[in-house]
């Protein structure tokens, strides 16, 4: 993650100033920065380490179903802070939409799991709190962005402060040398790194920041928590992965939400 969000840096910064015509977002309230940088640690650091944790404990396909119910959370948390109330054909929507991510995940997730282990109950609960977490990070993006502020710079600020926070945690870990390594053996893996940060944290985080500004934080965690399902056909064209019946229904579902949620 402190690489990839250190590769973002790179891009954001001349990208900032050919939209921005600067840099840095020196306009920028102290606020501002709080809120964007607490949505940062939020969800770079702490939802990232939980996850990690969780897939150590549970591994990937238990704690991806227990992820899917972030925007739950993300719901929740919007209307308490920000008063963000769901219509109930909006609810319905995503109601579908969690129904069939949670159904397409839920396929063979504890297969390999002894449910008697120590750790089991350490998973789901760590598991829990990264949904928890990312919904809040969902909520926080949507204060920082109120009042129309820049994506672009709402992204940079972002990238920023993530840096920084994980740059600080590794030195006083002393583990940079092991973060680099696989780097340097294998340059392959710097240019998968590269696409991978444009994708995730500078086209993707931008877009979501975007998405906030348009519509609520439910819809557009929802929106975002839809993950699986598009990688569905990648899988199958890019790595031959069979296509279940499980993975067409739940999809079907998840579409039938999507449709609920721009029928109003």
């Amino acid at each position: 993650m402190a690489l990839s969000l250190v590769v973002s840096l790179v891009f954001l910064l001349p990208i900032h100033y050919l939209a921005r015509g600067e840099f840095f977002p020196l306009g920028a309230t102290f606020e501002r920065w709080l809120i964007l940088g607490l949505s940062s640690v939020v969800g770079f650091v702490v939802s990232a380490l939980l996850l990690l944790r969780s897939f150590q404990f549970i591994g990937p396909r238990l704690t991806m179903l227990i992820g899917s119910t972030s925007p739950i959370f993300a719901a929740a948390l919007s209307w308490f802070f920000l008063g963000q109330a769901l219509p109930v054909y909006v609810a319905a929507g995503i109601a579908l939409v969690l129904a069939g991510v949670i159904w397409v995940v839920a396929d063979n997730a504890g297969e390999t799991l002894n449910e008697e282990n120590a750790d089991y109950q350490k998973g789901l609960l760590t598991a829990a709190a990264a949904a928890a977490t990312q919904g809040a990070s969902f909520t926080l993006m949507s204060a920082g962005v109120a009042d129309g502020y820049h994506a672009i710079s709402a992204s940079l600020i972002r990238t920023i402060v993530g840096v920084a926070v994980l740059a600080l945690l590794i030195c006083l870990r002393g583990s940079w040398g092991n973060r680099l390594k696989p780097m340097i053996d294998e340059p392959r893996a710097m240019i998968f790194l590269i696409f991978a940060s444009l994708a995730g944290p500078v086209l993707g985080t931008t877009l979501v920041l975007l998405s906030l500004q348009f519509t609520s934080v439910g819809v557009s965690s929802t929106l975002n928590a839809t993950t699986p399902i598009v990688l569905i056909p990648i899988g199958y064209l890019v790595f031959g992965e069979k296509i279940t019946y499980r993975a067409v229904i739940g999809t079907c579902v998840a579409i039938a939400g999507v449709a609920v949620l721009f029928a109003g």
